[in-house]
């Protein structure tokens, strides 16, 4: 178990990270959290975003998992994009997704996807 102060300094390092070198870090720790019980579940990344104008109370959120770049093919780094400007729809499960790639892999099924 991990202070409060600890877990601040934790943050305050993660802060100092780019987007896509933060999307990077929670690559490597949230798979670990998944939940193989009787209904398995993922933690992932996700953007969560408003139509903008009007009632942003009653509008309807529209929300993407953050899909993981795929490194290899930039190789090793992050893609062209220095935010989460890439967008589609996973061929593997369907699972809307947003990315700092164009080819990055989906968070819930890990199938490669191509956004634009």
């Amino acid at each position: 178990m991990t202070t409060d102060d600890e877990r601040d300094a934790l943050a305050r390092e993660l802060l100092r990270l780019s987007l896509p070198e933060l999307v990077d870090v929670l690559r490597r720790v949230l798979p670990a959290h998944a939940e193989q019980g009787t209904v398995p579940s993922t933690l992932a990344l996700a953007e969560v975003s408003r139509p903008p104008g009007g009632d942003s109370s009653s509008a309807q959120p529209f929300i993407e998992a953050v899909a993981w770049p795929d490194r290899d093919h930039y190789d090793g780094g992050f893609g062209p994009n220095p935010a989460n400007y890439e967008q589609g729809s996973c061929p593997g499960c369907g699972l809307k997704v947003t990315s700092t790639a164009k080819r990055a892999f989906c968070p819930l099924c890990g199938t490669l996807c191509r956004l634009t």
